[in-house]
């Protein structure tokens, strides 16, 4: 009995040590202790930089994530690397293990997917996306759906697909206001980023500078009454059909806890407040026409750059992003107060295409 123990530990002993390394030659190697569900993981990421190292459908350099933890040993290949302009490795966002996603384009994007581990399976259903456009704003927005367990491999498609695009390009580009008169600068503006029935939501830069500087406060406004959302870390929450579009937000508190408003929470927000309405922009034109209604026929009433106007409602096709209508009032020296309708084009900086 005592030498079949014996042949039997030689012989496990002999298997760790010819056990094959995954790679030899780990470089951006990045660990991570974190808890989840009450128990304590390991998360080690790497590229793996071996000659022989498997390459394989559009990895330039594969990585490899290792998760650790009590009766938990799992090794997972192309699931990160360096894959064309593409960038996926883990993190720890908030405090939370992560794949982060980044991809250098015309548009930067950076996203991160929080990983949960249910029945010994990472799983991801939620991606928190922040493109970067060519005037220096970022734009924010989140997508929860299916469920993607991650697997060997899971790089090559599946993160690819795991977040749409909702083609608000419109509605982000036409957000820029340069200094075209020193008296913006200290001038309280708001941008408009979307809307759920009829709650509309905007950006309130509290000055020029504070817009350079991408430091806003996110508003929320209906007919009646507007409330402000102090929290930095605000992500709208998309649908996956762009018909539904703009669906809630998710608010990231300072401990890294996501919690999401659908329109019923929202409105319960919004009529605890006591605040009136009071959204405002300036016009970008040297002339904008003023119309009945929206994408109806102009009036022989415009208005002209920088001209301050209070923003009553939007009219918002979601199905095209681009196609803004914001009913405005506007005090005029010679007609009194006008209310009229006007399109977003009013708030480019550039002239008409």
């Amino acid at each position: 009995m005592k030498k079949i123990i014996l042949l039997i530990a030689m012989v496990t002993t002999s298997a760790i040590c010819d056990a094959k390394e995954p790679c030899l030659n780990k470089t951006s190697v990045y660990e991570a202790r974190l808890r989840i569900n009450a128990k304590s993981y390991q998360f080690i990421d790497y590229l793996c930089d071996d000659e022989s190292a498997e390459k394989g459908h559009g990895f330039s350099k594969k990585g490899i994530l290792e998760v650790h933890a009590n009766k938990f040993n799992k090794l997972f290949k192309k699931v990160t690397g360096i894959w064309g302009m593409k960038y996926i490795r883990f993190d720890a966002w908030n405090n939370k293990p992560t794949l982060y996603y980044s991809m250098s384009s015309s548009v930067p994007t950076e996203v991160n997917f929080p990983i949960t581990i249910k029945n010994n399976d990472l799983i991801i259903n939620c991606s928190y996306i922040s493109k970067f456009f060519q005037n220096g704003r970022e734009a924010k927005y989140s997508y929860c759906g299916d469920k993607h367990i991650i697997k060997d491999g899971f790089g090559e498609d599946e993160i690819e697909y795991s977040f749409p695009d909702f083609h608000l390009y419109g509605v982000f580009y036409d957000i820029y206001f340069p200094k075209t008169n020193t008296f913006l600068v200290d001038k309280e503006f708001d941008v408009f980023i979307g809307k759920i029935d009829d709650i509309n939501f905007y950006r309130r830069y509290a000055s020029y500078d504070n817009y350079l500087n991408d430091n806003y406060t996110v508003i929320m406004a209906n007919k009646k009454k507007e409330y402000h959302f102090k929290t930095s870390q605000i992500y709208q929450r998309m649908a996956k059909a762009r018909s539904k579009g703009f669906i809630g937000l998710d608010i990231i508190d300072s401990k890294g806890s996501i919690t999401f408003y659908g329109k019923k929470a929202l409105l319960a927000l919004l009529n605890k407040s006591t605040i009136k309405p009071s959204i405002k922009s300036y016009i970008q034109q040297e002339k904008a026409e003023l119309y009945d209604s929206p994408n109806g026929r102009f009036t022989d009433m415009y208005l002209v750059q920088n001209d301050l106007v209070n923003i009553l409602d939007v009219s918002w096709n979601k199905e095209s992003s681009s196609n803004v209508w914001f009913k405005v009032s506007y005090n005029s020296k010679k007609h009194g107060e006008i209310i009229k309708w006007i399109s977003s084009d009013a708030f480019k900086s550039w002239p008409y295409i």
